[in-house]
């Protein structure tokens, strides 16, 4: 005999059509610190990119030797 309880029953999902998208809201223009912000974020992305390629390359290398 099982002691767990039921989940309760889901409604159906319905089949009228989603209501009409509203108006998009005015998008801001970002400010030059978030730029500045995100092109930093590339920036030690990329680095961390080339770091992590650099020394699996060297670890495939002497691993090979």
């Amino acid at each position: 005999m099982s002691t767990r309880t039921s989940r309760p029953a889901r409604a159906p999902h319905s089949a009228a059509p989603s209501p009409a998208p509203r108006t998009a809201a005015r998008t801001v223009p970002p400010t030059p610190l978030m730029s500045l912000t995100y092109a930093g974020q590339m920036i030690v992305g990329t680095m961390v990119a080339v770091a992590g390629a650099h020394f699996f390359a060297e670890r495939e290398a002497a691993r090979c030797d």
